[in-house]
């Protein structure tokens, strides 16, 4: 289940694995994980905390505005 253009979220029996589209210095572009957890739920709040620690808490208006972002992703999902 693909969020936005640099995330998506995969499950196996096991896991629901939370994963970032990277670029390598190369050039080459990929699916790196960011993280596993056993719901849905708990992968989409990894996702927000992920992208709350992306803006660098630098500014605070940064940060909800990454969030609102996030969540608009995270509604345009059909679950």
């Amino acid at each position: 289940m693909n969020i936005g253009k640099n995330f998506k979220i995969e499950s196996d029996k096991m896991n629901v694995t939370l994963y970032r589209w990277k670029t390598d210095k190369k050039g080459e572009s990929y699916w790196s994980p960011l993280g596993y957890y056993s719901t849905v739920k708990n992968a989409l709040s990894g996702l927000v905390d992920q992208g709350v620690r992306d803006t660098g808490l630098t500014d605070l208006r940064i940060v909800v505005a990454k969030i609102d972002e996030l969540k608009a992703d995270i509604a345009r999902l059909e679950i």
